[in-house]
């Protein structure tokens, strides 16, 4: 049994490993589909290898959810960020649509070996009381990693080279994997007899299942978001932006969501998360609506905002939602099942609004994502109940 300092020193080291992988990330999200563009693909090509990126995730994050209840997470986390560090750095070698296709579905397929044990321990470490508040803090803290990570890599990519962007992001992962190293707690590995069978029929209770299939609505915007969204900036009439200005939007985005995580915990500890996760589903999709009918710079920068508050909102809320109603065994098996519903939203999104994008243009298809989120928005209200508490 893990005393309650062990667990604070355990969630300061995953803060530390969350902080440098979201600066890696950072850096690459606002010019990768720039890059892979900027190589002659299309469109269509571009959806392509955003639907390989999250087969990626598909295929493993339910496997690494198993194996970190068997495994070492530690270990898992270590080994994982050294394979990404070579990985990003292979990325300035991709030239065609066959490299990048591998490189994306490889780079997931690995950090399935990352994110699975990041979020089970996460959840793990968290105390009972406070908990709002406490992972609000802890949350706002890591994504200071991707605040100004998005402005470097569009700035380096405008005036050097898109492929600088890389190099860094493989030295940042690298730092992940070294402070995974100084995790010192006793690892917890599940000795349970009882079949896998039978757990994941007393953990699919209606409640999991509300929050499974919302997190899965919502994931329908990861399409635009992850794969086309920095060249709809770069492409359009009304927007036009430069690579630095996309670097911006990104920083804006992920500042906005950094800042409000600190008191959306604390909101979700007041009044519950079911409010916070509808409010934060319309507010999206109010978003998606204002890339289709603003534009300009400063347009730009709104949007950039509005959507970091309410992706902050939504994965925070979402995430308690889960952690409340969750069962206390098998956390990797949960969260994995919990990306998993993640994934099944990506994989239908991308192929989707990427078919829309190449054959009848942008706006058909941010408003099928704004709709949607409409939709979910609806759903999660009548779905999902009030907080009720599964184990610990």
């Amino acid at each position: 049994m893990q005393s309650t300092g062990q667990k604070r020193r355990s969630l300061f080291i995953l803060m530390i490993i969350q902080l440098t992988t979201n600066l890696s990330s950072g850096i690459v999200a606002p010019i990768l589909g720039l890059f892979i563009r900027s190589q002659g693909l299309s469109i269509a090509q571009v959806g392509l290898i955003g639907t390989a990126s999250m087969l990626g995730w598909f295929i493993w994050e339910p496997i690494m959810g198993l194996l970190s209840d068997t495994f070492s997470k530690r270990l898992m986390l270590i080994g994982s960020l050294i394979i990404i560090t070579i990985l990003y750095s292979l990325y300035s070698f991709a030239d065609n649509f066959l490299r990048f296709l591998v490189l994306e579905f490889t780079r997931t397929s690995i950090m399935s070996a990352y994110s699975i044990p990041v979020k089970a321990l996460a959840a793990e470490f968290l105390p009972i009381q406070d908990r709002g508040k406490i992972y609000g803090r802890y949350m706002m803290i890591i994504g200071l990693g991707g605040m100004v990570s998005p402005l470097i890599g569009g700035y380096i990519s405008e005036f050097s080279s898109f492929r600088i962007p890389f190099y860094l992001s493989a030295i940042f992962s690298l730092f992940g994997g070294i402070a995974a190293l100084f995790i010192q707690y006793n690892e917890v590995t599940d000795d349970s007899k009882s079949p896998i069978s039978s757990f994941i029929k007393n953990l699919l209770s209606p409640q999991i299942l509300a929050i499974f299939s919302v997190r899965g609505l919502y994931f329908f915007n990861s399409g635009f978001s992850g794969s086309f969204i920095s060249i709809f900036l770069n492409e359009s009439s009304r927007f036009g932006a430069s690579e630095s200005q996309i670097g911006l939007f990104f920083t804006i985005l992920r500042f906005t969501g950094a800042f409000s995580r600190s008191f959306l915990g604390d909101l979700c500890d007041r009044i519950g998360n079911k409010p916070i996760i509808s409010v934060s589903l319309i507010g999206l999709s109010f978003s998606y609506f204002s890339l289709i009918y603003l534009s300009g710079f400063y347009a730009m920068c709104f949007i950039g905002a509005i959507q970091g508050l309410f992706q902050a909102a939504a994965d925070t809320s979402m995430m308690l939602q889960l952690i409340d109603v969750m069962p206390g065994k098998k956390s990797g098996l949960t969260m994995g099942l919990y990306s998993e519903s993640e994934n099944i939203g990506g994989l239908i999104s991308t192929p989707t609004i990427g078919y829309l994008y190449h054959n009848y243009g942008a706006n058909i298809s941010i408003l099928l994502v704004a709709v949607i989120l409409l939709l979910n928005a609806s759903y999660s209200h009548n779905i999902i109940k009030g907080k009720a508490r599964m184990g610990t």
